[in-house]
Formats: structure tokens, C-alpha cells, sequence
């Protein structure tokens, strides 16, 4: 990794094309490393996804107003001496700063962003790996928008007694997309809004910042579950949750609360639709193929037995979903270089979790 800028206590890195903040310390000075840091990352992303909302009359003023006012004074203390730093150390109003954190949910309340993404998770452990320690593998598909700033893996070092974490995301959007905390807990976040519904709520805490705050104080899978468990979660989305002896996910309905999908056997795949059988739904294919990746990893899984590492799960997110005449590869993966459905592979992450 490169050395790219220091703020205080807090370091900015980067390593081809990814951009890495370190920051430590409590809420507000870790916020304010970060915005001191990224607001140039931000700006691009303020530039490519909220600021044409803005030109086209489908945000407006009190938009804004409501959306940012509704992330600071919904947040729990820690998001909200987050947004205070960010705002202090970019320079920016904490009024911008929290709707820049708050563009995705805003985009599924206005219908604006793509729904039915794309995104998918490979779980491996036990028998399924090579040491029987846990491999996750994770691919966020997205809007080909947010391919045109930086991705992002933010580093927290707090000192106030939560937990250490690095979470992948984007600039400025600090949602726990994929996050991994000191003892081992694993969360990413998928949509789920074609199986749970495209309701927003209003009048509950985002549950993007909701997120954050989990990760920073449970130390297991089991403690991520009981937590979200105590959701009533603003938009619908299922979470793949694990530690380093198992992996499961919980599918997530704005209007019907959450249901948990355990794992059966050493493997595991989550993708974009509610496959857990208590729901009594059908499995519902989507615009980005959950289904077709879903048997397509469930296979190359069950393929390589005893053979999964760090390396392995490497190689397996790198198989591709389509040809490049747009035709299913025959074995495929799940992998999207190119926007050939709904959307493409903004960034992967493969996770040794007993490594840290």
C-alpha cells in the first residue's frame, strides 16, 4: 500500500485504485480523520450520484433537509459524533455529509436506484476448507455509476470500548456493505427488496447506520443475529452473517420482519432472493439472475470440497457469470466485469476471518 495522506491519527492509503483510511480514536476524531482524508473521494461521489439528482429536480432542498436531518437525529450517538467529524474535518455541512451517507436508501425510497441488484456471498468452512477455518467471498453488484469513484475500506480504531472494523463501501456512504470487526464477526449486506418489498419507513433509524453500530459491539454470528433480530428495519435486504464456525443469513423485510436461513452443511450462498422456506414464498428470480448464480456457486461449492482457501475463493469469484456474447458460461460463476443484466461487479472481497 501506498501513502497517500495523514490526518491526526488517522492515514490514508492506497493500493490499485482502492482507497484505504486507517482512523483511531473516538467517534467525532475518527470522523473528522476520515473527512479531513476522503473529502476529495467524496466530492467525486457528491458529483457522480447526488448532485445530478439534484440538476434534475428529483432531489430537492427539502429533500435533502429531510433525508440528512433524518440520519443525524435518528443515529445513535456514535453516528452522530461520526457525522459531526466528517463535517469538521471536510469542511463540509453536516447537513451534506449525512445526505451523501443517506443517497442509497433516499434511491430505493424514490425508486431512482436500480433495484434487484446483484450481489452474491460464498461461505466456506469446516469440512468445505482446506484448515476448516472460514473463507467468505463477496461480490457487490451495482449501479455501473459507483464504478466512477473509488471503492472504499474503511478502517475504524475506536477508543471507546467498541470493536475495530473494516468495512467496503464507497466515499462518504458508511453502511457496513461488508465488514469484518476484531473478534471475528463477518457481515454483507445484499438487496432484497424484489422478495421483501420496495418500502421505505420513514419513521424508524436507517438501517445503513443501524448496521455500522451492530458490527462495532457483537462479537459472534450469534450475536449479530440477536441483534437484528431487535430491528424493524427501514428498507428490505438480506445480511450474510458469519464467524470463524459458521455462516448463515437473515432475510429481511421492510413490512414482515426478518426470518434466519441456516446453513446445512460447511458451505453457503446468498443472493438477492428470500430462499428461506419458512417465508412460504417462491424462489423469485430477479432482473440480475439471483437464482442462476445461486446454483452456479452452489455447484462449483459442492465441486471443491476440502479445497476452499483464501486463494480458492479467489479463483472462484473470479468465474464469470456470462459470455461475452452475453449467453450463460457453461460452470460459470457469478461475476459481472461488464453490465450485461442489471448491473455489473463494482469490487469484490475475500475474507480469512480467522486471520483477520
Amino acid at each position: 500500500m501506498k501513502t497517500v495522506n495523514k490526518s491526526g491519527a488517522g492515514t490514508l492509503y492506497e493500493a490499485n485504485g482502492f482507497l484505504i483510511p486507517v482512523v483511531a480514536g473516538t467517534a467525532h476524531e475518527m470522523g473528522a480523520q476520515y473527512g479531513a482524508l476522503m473529502v476529495g473521494a467524496m466530492q467525486q461521489a457528491w458529483d457522480v450520484v447526488v448532485a445530478p439528482a439534484i440538476s434534475s429536480g428529483a432531489l430537492t432542498e427539502d429533500d435533502i433537509k429531510k433525508w440528512a436531518g433524518r440520519a443525524y437525529a435518528y443515529g445513535s450517538t456514535r453516528t452522530r459524533l461520526w457525522y459531526d467529524g466528517v463535517a469538521e474535518g471536510s469542511g463540509w455541512s453536516v447537513e451534506r455529509v449525512c445526505m451523501l451517507d443517506a443517497f442509497n436508501e433516499w434511491g430505493v425510497y424514490q425508486s431512482k436506484l436500480h433495484a434487484f441488484a446483484g450481489c452474491t456471498t460464498i461461505f466456506s468452512w469446516g469440512s468445505q476448507s482446506t484448515d476448516g477455518n472460514m473463507y467468505i467471498g463477496r461480490n457487490m453488484d451495482w449501479s455501473t455509476t459507483f464504478c466512477q469513484f473509488p471503492q472504499v475500506l474503511t478502517v475504524r480504531k475506536p477508543t471507546d470500548g467498541s470493536y475495530k472494523i473494516a468495512a467496503l463501501g464507497w466515499p462518504g456512504m458508511y453502511c457496513a456493505y461488508t465488514a469484518l470487526n476484531e473478534h471475528g464477526a463477518y457481515m454483507d449486506m445484499h438487496d432484497g427488496t424484489s422478495m421483501g418489498g420496495q418500502v421505505v419507513y420513514e419513521d424508524r433509524p436507517s438501517v445503513l447506520n443501524i448496521l455500522t453500530d451492530i458490527i462495532s459491539e457483537a462479537a459472534s454470528k450469534d450475536a449479530l443475529v440477536a441483534r437484528l433480530n431487535g430491528t424493524a428495519n427501514t428498507v428490505s435486504f438480506i445480511i450474510g452473517l458469519g464467524d470463524n464456525g459458521s455462516g448463515e443469513s437473515v432475510e429481511c423485510s421492510s413490512m414482515a420482519g426478518n426470518r434466519r436461513r441456516p446453513a446445512v452443511g460447511d458451505s453457503y450462498v446468498v443472493v438477492n432472493t428470500f430462499l428461506g422456506d419458512s417465508w412460504g414464498l417462491g424462489k423469485r428470480e430477479t432482473v440480475s439472475n439471483s437464482l442462476r448464480r445461486f446454483s452456479n456457486m452452489t455447484d462449483r461449492l459442492a465441486e471443491t470440497v476440502g479445497q476452499v482457501d483464501a486463494q480458492k475463493t479467489r479463483d472462484l469469484l473470479d468465474l464469470r457469470l456470462f459470455n461475452e456474447d452475453g449467453s450463460f458460461v457453461k460452470n460459470g460463476g457469478c461475476t459481472k466485469p461488464a453490465k450485461q443484466d442489471a448491473d455489473l461487479t463494482n469490487h469484490q472481497m475475500v475474507t480469512d476471518v480467522a486471520a483477520r
